[in-house]
């Protein structure tokens, strides 16, 4: 029973290290794209931590704000559709209800 237990603990182990060796590795890979795009555009490649820490930073900030304003954009443009769809279906529902009024008294 213990050698069970055992084993079990050693499988556990060795999944929780290879996963994050994984993470280590996406995370290196991921950092190693950036950088070289910073080295590609032209762009200041930062060479301490810190520098690198900030850069990061402004970027998530500046991807925030983009996705804000493309969600407020969507919001707008759907209301306006949503709108123009009732006035048609409104429209459309006066137009039946006026050729039955119609049909009725003629």
């Amino acid at each position: 029973m213990l050698a069970v237990v055992m084993v079990l603990a050693i499988l556990i182990l060795f999944s929780v290290i290879k996963k994050l060796i994984k993470l280590a590795l996406v995370t290196v890979a991921l950092l190693a794209l950036y950088l070289g795009y910073l080295a590609y555009t032209g762009k200041e490649v930062p060479t301490t931590p810190d520098e690198l820490k900030v850069t990061i930073q402004e970027k998530v900030e500046e991807g925030k704000e983009v996705i804000d304003q493309k969600v407020k954009e969507m919001n707008r443009s759907l209301k306006k559709k949503t709108s123009e769809l009732m006035e048609e279906k409104v429209e459309k529902l006066f137009e039946d209800t006026s050729s039955v009024h119609q049909d009725s008294s003629g």
